[in-house]
Parts: C-alpha cells; sequence; structure tokens
C-alpha cells in the first residue's frame, strides 16, 4: 500500500491538501479585489515613507491609518478560505497522519521497554541534558534515530514530569540538516517541506493569492 512508505504517503497527502488549499484561496476570494487592495496598501506605504523622509509625521500617519484599514479588509476577505483551511487541516493532523505514523512513548516509571508494531527494545535514560538515552546497549541523543525492523525512530522528547520518553516515526532523512529539525524528518516536517513549496506552485498556476 502507498502510505506505508511515509516518505511518499506524506507526500500525497501534503500534496492533495495543499491542491485543495489553493482552490479554496482561489474561489472564495475576490482575486481582483485582493490585488487592488494590496496595491493600495504598497501606494500608501510608499507616501508614508516619503512624508517621514520629509518630515511630515502628521501625514505620513494619515497613510498609515489608511493602510490599516485596507489590511483589516485584506483579513476579512482571508477569514472563509482560513476556516475552510482549518476544517480540512486539523482532522489531517489530529488523526490522519498521526493514525499512519504513530511515535511510541516509553513511560521510564511503569516500564523499560520500547515497543513498536510488535517489536522492543530496552531503554534506559543516561541523561536529561543533553538528552541521551540507552537502547539495548547503544547511547543514542535527542535526534539520534534507531531502527526497529523496517522502521526508523527518532528520539524527541523526554518529559521529565511524567518520565516520559517519546520517539516519533520518522518520515524521511534529507541529505541535509534543517535547523531545529535536523536531517530525519517526522511527518509534521515533511508534510510542511512539501506544502510551503506545491502551496506556491498550485496557487502560481492557478493564479490565487494568499
Amino acid at each position: 500500500m502507498v502510505f506505508d512508505n511515509p516518505v511518499t504517503g506524506v507526500f500525497l497527502i501534503s500534496v492533495a491538501t495543499s491542491f485543495v488549499i489553493s482552490l479554496l484561496y482561489k474561489f472564495l476570494m475576490d482575486q481582483e479585489q485582493l490585488q487592488e487592495i494590496k496595491d493600495k496598501m504598497n501606494e500608501l506605504q510608499e507616501k508614508s515613507k516619503e512624508a517621514r523622509e520629509e518630515g511630515n509625521e502628521e501625514e505620513a500617519m494619515e497613510y498609515t491609518q489608511k493602510t490599516m484599514k485596507h489590511s483589516k479588509e485584506q483579513m476579512k476577505m482571508q477569514f472563509k478560505p482560513m476556516i475552510a483551511t482549518f476544517i480540512i487541516i486539523i482532522p489531517i493532523f489530529w488523526f490522519v497522519l498521526p493514525g499512519l505514523y504513530p511515535s511510541a512513548t516509553v513511560n521510564l516509571a511503569e516500564t523499560d521497554t520500547l515497543e513498536y508494531e510488535g517489536v522492543e527494545r530496552t531503554v534506559s535514560l543516561e541523561s536529561e541534558d543533553p538528552l541521551e538515552v540507552n537502547v539495548d546497549g547503544e547511547v543514542i541523543q535527542e535526534n539520534g534515530v534507531i531502527r526497529m525492523n523496517g522502521y526508523r525512530l527518532k528520539l524527541s522528547e523526554y518529559r521529565a514530569n511524567e518520565e516520559e520518553l517519546e520517539f516519533s516515526r520518522v518520515a524521511v532523512q534529507l541529505p541535509v540538516s534543517l535547523p531545529f529539525w535536523g536531517s530525519a524528518l517526522g511527518w509534521l516536517g515533511w508534510y510542511i517541506l512539501v506544502s510551503l513549496g506545491m502551496s506556491q506552485v498550485f496557487r502560481k498556476l492557478m493564479g490565487a493569492r494568499p
């Protein structure tokens, strides 16, 4: 099944949702009116800048207030597609992707066993800061990856209050390391990375504006 592989599964889900969301922004917003508002805002911002350079703060403030008025109009136009987007995104983030590619949690107060899809490993906490965990004799640090048969899990978090270790399912291993994310991305990181690019492509092709 195509969704068994998180690389392709998350990619397809991200592309599909990006396409639908782009359609929503195109048809739920008046694109011509939106462009007129943006043009007016750019013009007013330029006039405000010129007024400040000439030392006319009162005139600059008037342009700024008009800009804010147009900004509110823009936000009102974006409200409807934004709500529709949330209706699509929330079930995907809360149910679909976590259900397809679940993480694994180990409560160290109750057990020393990490179990994932029928495979078990013995784990123990070596250090909280920096986070280090011993998995079957191998010490891994935060964002380190272990293999559980055909699955890869990343050590993502230790919640000291609950004494819980969380291992997230790795969706894709990038050839480069991203700031804060590293090179091993879970379904969330991979989804965001794909959707950022595909949303721009679809909106450009459709002539839709965010």
